[in-house]
């Protein structure tokens, strides 16, 4: 467990350095149960083993109440253990815009957790694409 924790721990730090170096790629990973969009940076996502760390992005299909802010695009960096089937939230940018231009809410986790999101979730749909492809662990 240890070492799960100290590999997200390097993935998310190797991400979130080279974050601002280059445009996100984002490619569609369908929509959540809500109907709304979601994406993955797949050519920005880094990999060890089962474990991927990767921003996601959703736009909402009607701005979402948040605090004091009204919000229209998320972007999330999170890790995707392929193995487990759970994922970790490390960062979340919410943006008053579509575009993700306009910050409203920016938030850091200080503890990486891993769980079980719900079918239809953001979560569970950016998994689904960015495991799809990945190895199955040995039984």
């Amino acid at each position: 467990m240890r070492f799960a924790i100290a590999l997200s721990l390097l993935l998310a730090a190797t991400i979130v350095a080279s974050a601002p170096a280059r445009a996100a790629e984002w490619t569609s990973a369908g929509e959540t149960a809500s109907g709304n969009p979601v994406f993955v940076d797949i050519a920005g996502m880094r990999s060890a083993g089962q474990m991927h760390t990767a921003w996601i992005r959703v736009v909402y299909k009607a701005p979402i109440q948040a605090g004091n802010s009204r919000v229209a695009s998320m972007q999330a960096l999170a890790h995707f253990d392929c193995a487990s089937g759970e994922n970790a939230g490390i960062r979340v940018l919410m943006y008053e815009d579509e575009a993700g231009e306009n910050l409203a809410i920016s938030r850091e986790e200080r503890e990486v957790r891993f769980g079980m999101e719900p079918d239809g979730s953001v979560g569970r749909i950016a998994h689904a694409l960015i495991c799809k492809d990945a190895p199955k662990p040995a039984q």
